[in-house]
C-alpha cells in the first residue's frame, strides 16, 4: 500500500471502531462537524481520503497502535 499514515491519524484510527474501514470513515465523517479546530478537520478529511483509497482488505491487514 502506498499510503501511510501519520502518528496523529494512526491515532485517530485508533479513537474510532479500528476495526472497519468503512466505519471509521463513517464516524470520522460524522465528527467533524463537530469539530471547531481547523488543523484536526483537516487532519480528519486527509485521513478519510486515504482510507478511501485503500481497500477493507488493506486496512484489515494493517496493524494500528496508539503512539505518543
Amino acid at each position: 500500500m502506498n499510503n501511510k499514515f501519520t502518528v496523529e491519524e494512526v491515532n485517530l484510527i485508533c479513537i474510532f471502531e479500528c476495526k472497519s474501514r468503512t466505519k471509521v470513515i463513517s464516524d470520522i465523517k460524522k465528527a467533524i462537524k463537530y469539530l471547531d479546530d481547523d488543523e484536526m478537520v483537516e487532519l480528519s478529511n486527509r485521513l478519510v481520503a486515504k482510507l478511501d483509497d485503500m481497500t477493507d482488505k488493506e486496512f484489515a491487514e494493517m496493524e494500528f497502535i496508539v503512539t505518543e
